[in-house]
């Protein structure tokens, strides 16, 4: 009504009735909105563009799916969005895999459960007099397993540990460390209805790509609604960066929540290839171009809502994230080719550490609720055949693509902030229900010869 108005009020009707006439054309956008009441009518192009924003009506702060409005108002300027336009609603979700507690996991789980009894021990000293006289202090029965030496450093991971709960912020909490320590475990944990790894042997010409193959013969993954944003997708790592719409007029005690029963492979490189490759590469052109477009990206979308310093390389991934991300996506897209899967059905959670904590797997599972994530196809694709075949196959494809060579020379150099150097839906990107980074932090010269050789983590195919 504003905008038909001009701003002002409908001269003949207090609640005027609108009427939306699509005129098509090949003109761009030709519709025009008319008050039945007074017959003032205007076309939705003066709405559009720069200049459109000038006849647009200020935000009023309504939260439409919640019936209110913010009591502080808002300043913001609204923006045209088109009706089922994809960035209309970003779903901001959390998932886990309902993993069973094993080593560490166990240990400071238990750390947490009895935290009130166990914050006030003052020493390790303390540890082994509490042991002798558990039949005064029966929780410590339940750490017969572990040592006083275990027991103490979980203690002290607690207390430096942030707080959790409102005064901590709108952090995610560490869902992949769990994950990590139960793959990557020498000893794997003893299967369930939810739960079921086989570890099988590495190819011999593959000795030098993989260090471990994990079949996931079963998988439950849980997803959690928790808001949902407009115009950007929220970040994986730090959820401040896009405002979120909440769920509910106050704080949720529930949200929308979902399982799903699957299959998986886990992969797990050499933790001495990758680091050898992080040398090699950290002072590269290339990869200094994919750090200053991530600060790039942060700075023009994000340095007006941080208050305060902003650091626009903060939670940047690095470089072996890169390589892990690029390789798992060059799988997912040569199972999808040669096995029956749709890439679409198909899910990655990428495993990437530090020099201090040295992470280094690739988990590929399915992420369907129908039929075709449980019938046992991909698990059998990490038997030593298939995964040789399917393994030099990626690898070779990532050599070409159909857009070289403007895909193989593609850097994000200044004034572009995309996220991805040669890559291209043509060789690299899924689907989006499948990255867990919207297609970002992508490029094959980080996997194989392109240009330059010693950017390749595998520089001679297999």
């Amino acid at each position: 009504m504003h905008f038909v108005h001009r701003g002002a009020e409908c001269a003949k009707a207090s609640h005027p009735i609108l009427r939306m006439d699509d005129r098509g054309g090949n003109i761009g956008a030709n519709v025009a909105i008319q008050c039945l009441s007074c017959e003032e009518r205007r076309n939705i192009r003066e709405a559009m563009g720069r200049r459109g924003e000038e006849n647009l009506p200020r935000c009023r702060g309504r939260h439409p799916h919640l019936g209110t409005f913010d009591p502080r108002g808002c300043g913001k300027d609204p923006k045209v969005l088109v009706i089922g336009a994809s960035n209309q609603w970003f779903p901001q979700t959390l998932s886990a895999l309902a993993v069973p507690p094993s080593g560490a996991s166990a240990l400071d789980a238990k750390v947490e459960q009895h935290w009130k009894v166990l914050k006030g021990i003052p020493d390790k000293a303390m540890l082994a007099y509490l042991r002798e006289n558990s039949e005064s202090f029966p929780v410590f029965r339940e750490f017969e397993k572990w040592s006083d030496e275990e027991i103490w450093n979980a203690i002290e991971r607690r207390r430096q540990a942030p707080e959790t709960g409102e005064e901590a912020g709108r952090g995610y909490p560490d869902l992949r460390t769990p994950e990590w320590e139960v793959f990557s475990s020498p000893h794997l944990p003893e299967p369930t209805d939810d739960f079921a790894l086989h570890r099988g042997p590495v190819p011999d010409p593959l000795a030098g790509v993989y260090a471990d193959v994990v079949q996931a013969e079963r998988l439950r993954e849980v997803r959690a609604l928790v808001g949902f944003t407009r115009l950007d997708a929220p970040d994986p790592d730090d959820p401040d960066l896009v405002v979120r719409a909440p769920l509910a007029r106050s704080a949720p005690t529930w949200v929308p929540a979902s399982e799903v029963r699957g299959e998986g492979i886990f992969l797990r490189l050499p933790e001495d290839l990758l680091r050898d490759w992080e040398k090699r590469v950290q002072d590269s052109a290339a990869l200094r171009a994919h750090e200053e477009a991530y600060a790039r990206f942060r700075s023009n979308r994000y340095s007006d809502r941080i208050p305060g310093s902003f650091d626009p390389m903060d939670h940047w991934p690095g470089a072996r994230y890169l390589a892990l991300h690029t390789l798992s996506h060059l799988l997912i897209r040569t199972i999808a080719l040669e096995c029956g899967y749709s890439s679409a059905s198909l899910a990655e959670r990428i495993y990437a550490g530090t020099e201090d904590d040295p992470r280094n797997g690739i988990l590929i599972y399915t992420a369907v609720p129908d039929a075709e994530g449980t019938l046992g196809g991909l698990v059998s694709l990490a038997e030593p055949e298939p995964l040789l075949r399917l393994t030099r196959r990626a690898l070779d494809d990532a050599r070409r693509c159909s857009s070289d060579p403007l895909c193989a020379e593609r850097l994000p150099h200044p004034p572009a902030d995309f996220l991805h150097g040669a890559a291209c839906h043509v060789c690299l990107f899924v689907s989006e229900t499948t990255c867990e980074r919207g297609n970002r932090f992508l490029d094959r010269r980080f996997i194989v010869h392109i240009d330059e050789p010693e950017l390749a983590l595998f520089p001679d195919l297999p």
